[in-house]
């Protein structure tokens, strides 16, 4: 089964939707009223970015979304930054580092351990 490097654990699985972005800043592209970020929804989704661009008032937008529920049910980016880090932590959601293309799948949030949705 192919693995995610786990960065900020959550726990319990979540079967989603991956939403594959280019870069985003969590300030000017993330609604923290809808969950829209560049405007498709990525609530109760998996979030896969490459990187976080921005200021360090994006994490608390990300908190703004997740204290609404509709932040994302994880993210995952290729590259983790302190930033990064920090708006998961604060936001309490489930953080992995890799690189994913598929378009849906069943995620392991404690492990990283993922496969494809049925």
């Amino acid at each position: 089964m192919p693995t995610l490097k786990p960065v900020v654990k959550g726990s319990g699985v979540v079967k989603a939707e991956v939403v594959k972005l280019g870069p985003i800043s969590f300030l000017g592209d993330l609604n923290p009223d809808t969950g829209e970020v560049a405007g498709v929804k990525a609530s109760g989704k998996i979030l896969a970015i490459p990187y976080v661009r921005g200021s360090t008032v994006g994490p608390y937008v990300l908190w703004a979304a997740a204290s609404r529920g509709v932040a994302p049910s994880a993210i995952v980016a290729k590259h983790v930054d302190l930033m990064l880090i920090t708006a998961a932590v604060l936001a309490g959601v489930p953080l992995f580092q890799g690189n994913l293309s598929e378009d849906c799948i069943k995620l392991d949030l404690a492990t990283g351990l993922y496969e494809l949705c049925r």
